[in-house]
């Protein structure tokens, strides 16, 4: 039900203003009123008990969009306060896409996002080409939570080009097809561009969005200048400091040139990092005081990581490994047990040069689970001091480590950023910083990413007491939903979108993670238990009480007038 009376609410409205006492009402999903003692109509009463009520929190960075059409209940976000997420990440996105690239799209998001592709064959109904019809069949269907979407770079150029999209710049009138089909795609209701410098596919290739040159950002970004409206998201190269803040340049650059404004994923902390860290800092602090800026997004969240053998994008600069990783079990166990494959194992992880898997820090490196027999004396100890006490390089202990563990050792990476609160805390109380990072709906395996907002209000604002809850709440909210231009929404006002969350501070909770294996295709992944809150609204209508899912579905997906 879309009318509501709610009393007695401790209001934080999402501007960051100190709360009050208030009564809100709600008709047709719209607050109607905000006042003390309002007048008691036909609407349902909901006593909020001295509760507080906020506006529903916006999850800014995610990769559920395909997760949506299989989950519409979105676990758990909702159940995390989150009414609206944005989606269409990293240059990926499930729209627009040709019948006859849909496989190429699949596996490219499927190996960068670290998600089974099973899932996306049998829980997505692939009924669209263009962006209106994708919105079309979400819309039908409805989640427990809204989605914003960007456009994704290398999604768009496939679909203009394809497979040149990988190998070239656009030629003028492949460009103009991309530009025309950008056009239709912000005409459907898409909040921007989201685009990638660094990933790279399942065989090794740049993404197609790493073939663009900036005459094709240039007019992708004129197209949304002449609206008035939109955001370039992007993923910075980072294996090397100098030519992250040079990807960073770049868009700033073409920002200033059109007026629109980016956000880079993710700016993270470590003990080592702090120099680059504090120069990422005052690189953003400068771009944003010329216009129209460049955002970091941070995370609250500390890095501790699973590490799933059936799959992981970290090895994929060590080909021997990397091909471990596509092969199934049988080919795994060969591999494993291949005298000249474990030589190269070896040397790849010995040999300098890039390398995504924390192997300068094995004792960081932690076996968690060991399901094979007689292995239960591992359990607990580092990969450092396994290497140790086996005297074998470390990657000899890890093929030995799967196969006498039936290939699914439970190993977790910890500590690999973020471990320190206080550094995090500069990250998520700089005002030149997004609270926007979890990445929710990616790497299911490795981490889940939801939960970010319970984290932030019960150890940075009950527990450390570096954020206030009314501007930890604005930061959740209004900040948000200005930034990706999601209209009606992110504050407690006459006429905003009731997506509201009613909570007890002192109740949150941030709990651990634990598997689940309900993916399509019988898939595994990580999910969060709830933040106990007490009920999460989307349009006026309960998605969660109690920590419970209603099963209502009221979500749609929100463009920049909607």
């Amino acid at each position: 039900m879309s009318d509501l009376l709610i009393r007695n609410a401790r209001v934080l409205d999402g501007t960051g203003a100190p709360e009050r006492a208030m009564d809100v009402r709600v008709r047709a999903g719209r607050i109607a009123e905000v006042g003390v003692a309002l007048a008691a109509g036909t609407e349902p009463l909901l006593d909020a008990a001295g509760a507080h009520l906020a506006p529903g929190f916006i999850d800014g960075h995610t990769h559920l969009d395909p997760s949506l059409f299989w989950d519409p209940g979105c676990d758990p976000l909702p159940e995390h306060g989150v009414t609206t997420i944005v989606t269409g990440n990293c240059s990926l996105s499930l729209a627009p896409v040709r019948e006859q690239d849909r496989a190429r799209l699949i596996d490219m998001f499927c190996f960068i996002e670290d998600l089974p592709v099973a899932a996306f064959e049998q829980g997505i109904p692939w009924t669209w080409e263009d962006f209106g019809a994708y919105r079309s069949a979400f819309d039908a269907q409805g989640a427990a939570v809204n989605q914003a979407s960007f456009v994704g770079h290398s999604a768009l150029r496939l679909y203009a080009m394809g497979e040149a999209a990988f190998e070239r710049p656009a030629d003028p009138s492949e460009r103009a097809e991309i530009v025309a089909a950008f056009e239709a795609c912000l005409d459907a209701g898409a909040i921007g561009l989201s685009t990638s410098f660094a990933d790279v596919d399942r065989q090794g290739r740049p993404v197609p969005s790493r073939a663009a040159d900036d005459l094709e950002f240039r007019a992708l970004l004129e197209r949304m200048s002449a609206r008035g409206r939109g955001v370039l998201e992007f993923v910075p190269r980072m294996q090397d400091p100098a030519d992250q803040m040079a990807d960073i340049e770049r868009v700033h650059s073409l920002g200033r040139e059109t007026g629109i404004p980016a956000t880079w994923t993710q700016l993270v902390v470590s003990a080592n990092s702090i120099p680059l860290v504090d120069q990422l800092l005052e690189q953003a602090a400068r771009t944003q005081s010329e216009g129209p800026g460049v955002f970091p997004q941070a995370s609250p969240r500390p890095f501790d990581v699973n590490l799933s053998f059936e799959s992981t994008p970290l090895f994929r600069s060590q080909p021997a490994w990397h091909a471990l990783v596509q092969a199934p079990p049988a080919e795994k166990r060969r591999l494993l047990g291949d005298t000249e494959w474990r030589r190269e194992a070896r040397e790849q992880l010995d040999a300098p040069g890039p390398c995504m898997f924390p192997r300068d820090r094995p004792e960081q490196i932690l076996l968690t689970g060991t399901p094979g027999d007689g292995q239960d004396r591992w359990l607990g100890q580092s990969l450092a001091a396994i290497m140790r006490e086996r005297d074998l390089p470390m990657g000899d202990v890890l093929a030995d480590l799967l196969l006498d563990n039936d290939l699914a050792p439970e190993i977790t990476m910890v500590d690999l950023s973020n471990e320190d609160p206080e550094q995090v805390a500069r990250l998520i109380t700089s005002p030149h910083v997004l609270c926007a990072a979890s990445d929710a709906g990616a790497h299911s395996q490795m981490f889940c990413g939801a939960g970010d907002a319970t984290l932030l209000l019960t150890r940075f604002v009950r527990e450390r007491g570096d954020l206030g809850l009314p501007e930890a709440v604005r930061r959740l909210t209004s900040e948000l939903a200005d930034f990706f231009g999601i209209e009606d929404r992110g504050r407690i006002q006459p006429g905003q979108v009731a997506d509201l969350v009613l909570f007890d501070l002192d109740r949150l909770q941030w709990k651990e993670t634990g598997f689940v294996a309900d993916l399509p295709g019988g898939g595994r992944r990580l999910t969060r238990p709830p933040g106990d809150y007490s009920q999460t609204l989307v349009g006026g209508i309960t998605t969660s009480r109690g920590s419970e899912p209603t099963g209502a579905h009221p979500g749609r997906m929100l463009s920049p007038e909607s």
